[in-house]
């Protein structure tokens, strides 16, 4: 199973056309995380789009026509779980539950207010400590020196919290300590900023987990597209 995630920047703005492109190009995706998704009048075209990639189902819980947010679009259909009780970032976060793991795609917020989205999450996993839990998305934060030159990132420290209750960096434990970018800034910074965490007892069925750079680099967004490859 092939699980991609992607930032679409502010709904797509103009660039719908190339985003349904790049998309089309992923069609061996089975699950698709697909954060700063926008349910305005582009939704269709990246809908239908996606419906001739054989994505039949699509779960996203925002009406706003101007809010980001996270939709999940999968081949297969699955149980869909919203959470109200996030208040403002409801949009924020989605769950769904497959035969084998429970998947949470997040786009999270700027500064300190991630702190409410990792604790959030870290509560679902203590809730779930038996199952097989991936999240991915935008988590807006990486490790200082290792996800970026410096050490900028707000929250960094709640990467620590995640290995510490059983999850694990899925592009790390197949890639190693590499320097790869997923967003780069106007100054030309460069920061990991999309990650797919896993639970340890996913580990064995990671078999690959890496970036596609092209998409950012021909400014189509401004995020480099993340995949997972995971055996059944």
């Amino acid at each position: 199973m092939v699980i991609t995630t992607w930032n679409l920047r502010q709904g797509g703005l103009s660039n719908m056309n190339k985003i349904v492109q790049v998309l089309s190009e992923n069609r061996d995706s089975d699950i698709l995380v697909l954060t700063e998704f926008r349910n305005n009048t582009k939704k269709e075209l990246l809908i239908n789009s996606l419906k001739k990639s054989g994505f039949d189902f699509f779960y996203f819980s925002t009406t706003k026509t101007k809010t980001n947010s996270v939709l999940i679009a999968s081949k297969e259909n699955y149980e869909i779980e919203y959470f109200e009780e996030l208040n403002n970032h409801k949009e924020r976060v989605l769950k769904i539950k497959t035969p084998n793991f429970l998947l949470y795609g997040c786009y999270f917020p700027q500064k300190e207010l991630k702190k409410i989205i990792f604790e959030f999450l870290l509560n679902q996993i203590h809730q779930n400590l038996n199952e097989k839990i991936i999240i991915t998305g935008d988590l807006n934060t990486g490790r200082h020196y290792i996800d970026e030159k410096g050490a900028s990132f707000k929250c960094a420290e709640y990467f620590d919290k995640l290995e510490d209750i059983g999850m694990i960096d899925a592009f790390r434990i197949l890639n190693g300590n590499i320097k790869e970018y997923s967003w780069y800034s106007n100054a030309g910074n460069g920061f990991r900023i999309d990650h797919f965490f896993v639970s340890k007892n996913l580990k064995n069925s990671l078999t690959k987990c890496y970036y596609k750079h092209n998409c950012r680099e021909n400014n189509i967004s401004d995020h480099s597209l993340m995949s997972l490859d995971v055996k059944p």
